[in-house]
């Protein structure tokens, strides 16, 4: 039978006062087990470190940074807390003499707090108000295990009573991980620090690249002049590597992939276009060197066979993960990436391609779908690089271009303008890539050379901190490879 539960009801409205027993109808499972078991809480830190402020100012600043009133489970000392900060913040001394008139002139008066005799009590237990910062932690502790409680309960109830718009499985999922996640923040700690105060560990950093002298600070793309311009791609950032269809976005981003596997770092590949065992196919054909068309058909020697064997052999044990799930959102990407990192290590992502995503769960509240397709890539754009910083790896997502390098006169090399259906994709991208081959496609009476036809260029279009410019390549058509040009010594 399912118990009652009230729809969206906030854990703090539960009525449990008037509730005798733990049985009393109209209680939910859980409001049950909190009236017999209680809230988490901890009153002496709770005393102990408003004790230990009215003893030593100074200490007001750190607890500020890292305590609100809702971490006080304590009415009494919610007020109290609230009193302290508002004469700090108009910069007056904080005692027993100021607070109890503050308090004595608010609204509810010292009745709010139980009683003048309450302040005095403060003070009288504290050994050591240097005790402060462990008084915090206790406090904190128990305030996330109070907003876990509310939250699961608020996830209870939305299984039970969706709002509209969150009827089906993946909506509240994604609500559920939204949820906890934001109770997961309350355990970062301060990002705001005085340049003071990590400076030593600046120095270590740079002791440590004059040590190793590695040009490659990132995850390496066994591109040399690509990695001698970016230094490798670097966490946090989100990289967009764009070109027109049938260039080979897809068949660089698998070069990239293999050539990061290669060097140790676990790469995650999510295909929204091809399926797991097609995109294989393009690694064995790159690793072995065998034409993909003679793999994709059969029609191969025995020597053929054996150098596919080793092939699939190697890549068996490189550290790749391959999702080959269509329409996946930023959400569905982010929870994967979530569980990966807490088992396996992850160094990059890539995404292949943008344009294929859905912005589900991206509209922002009380929104049920987007206004129109730029909105939705900007949001999904947005939601990439803010993905980048929160798993702290690079993200590389795949872009389509629009149809304006074709029609240029003058050149039909890509410019950052025609990145297609967001002018945001420049805007938050840290590294922008264009594949250009400028013979790609090309018509008129001159026959073009093989050579030619090989051409290709990856253009640095934008670099947040580095260089711009233009990588020559070579496009192994065969083998759906790119390699980096080397001029031979005639030339």
């Amino acid at each position: 039978m399912i118990p009652y539960l009230a729809k969206r009801r906030p854990l703090q409205e539960m009525n449990l006062a008037k509730a005798k027993q733990p049985s009393d109808l109209n209680l939910s499972v859980l409001e049950k087990t909190v009236l017999k078991e209680g809230l988490p809480s901890n009153k002496e830190a709770e005393k102990g470190l408003l004790g230990a402020v009215l003893l030593n100012n100074e200490l007001i600043p750190s607890v500020l940074e890292r305590l609100d009133e809702e971490d006080f489970i304590s009415f009494a000392h919610k007020r109290i807390f609230l009193a302290i900060r508002e004469l700090y913040l108009n910069g007056m001394t904080v005692d027993l003499v100021t607070l109890k008139d503050k308090i004595e002139n608010s609204k509810e008066g010292l009745a709010g707090i139980g009683g003048v005799e309450t302040l005095p009590n403060l003070v009288d237990g504290v050994p050591f108000y240097t005790n402060v910062d462990h008084y915090i932690e206790l406090i904190k502790e128990k305030s996330i295990l109070r907003k876990l409680i509310k939250k699961s309960y608020e996830i209870i109830n939305s299984v039970y009573n969706p709002e509209e718009g969150e009827t089906d499985s993946k909506s509240l999922l994604n609500f559920a991980e939204k949820s906890i996640l934001e109770v997961g923040e309350e355990t970062i700690t301060s990002s705001l620090r005085s340049v003071s105060s990590f400076s030593t560990e600046i120095l270590e950093i740079v002791q440590s690249l004059v040590k190793k002298k590695e040009h490659v600070t990132g995850v390496a793309t066994k591109i040399p002049k690509l990695d001698e311009m970016t230094s490798g791609f670097q966490k946090k950032d989100l990289i967009l590597l764009a070109a027109r269809p049938s260039i080979g976005k897809t068949a660089f981003a698998i070069t990239l992939a293999l050539n990061a596997a290669k060097k140790g770092h676990p790469v995650a590949l999510f295909s929204l276009e091809m399926s797991k065992e097609q995109i294989y196919f393009r690694m064995i054909s790159q690793e072995a060197h065998i034409e993909l068309q003679k793999i994709r058909t059969g029609y191969m020697t025995k020597e053929h066979i054996s150098r596919v064997q080793r092939a699939i052999d190697t890549i068996s044990n490189y550290p790749l993960y391959i999702d080959d799930t269509p329409s996946v959102t930023v959400l569905d990407i982010g929870a994967k990436l979530r569980r990966l990192k807490s088992t396996n290590k992850v160094d990059l992502v890539i995404i292949d391609y943008l344009q294929l995503m859905t912005g589900k769960g991206l509209e922002g509240p009380g929104k049920s779908r987007f206004e129109n397709r730029n909105q939705e890539v900007a949001a999904i754009s947005r939601a990439l690089k803010m993905l980048a910083k929160e798993i702290d790896i690079p993200i590389i997502a795949l872009s389509q271009l629009s149809r304006a390098p074709e029609k240029r006169v003058e050149s039909s090399e890509p410019v950052l303008s025609d990145l297609r259906d967001s002018g945001s994709l420049e805007q938050d991208a840290d590294l922008v890539l264009f594949l250009h081959r400028p013979f790609f496609g090309a018509r008129g009476k001159k026959e073009i050379s093989s050579d030619d036809k090989a051409k290709a260029f990856l253009i640095i279009a934008k670099q947040r901190n580095g260089p711009t410019g233009t990588i020559p390549l070579v496009f192994r058509e065969e083998y759906t490879l790119f390699t980096p040009y080397a001029p031979s010594i005639e030339e």
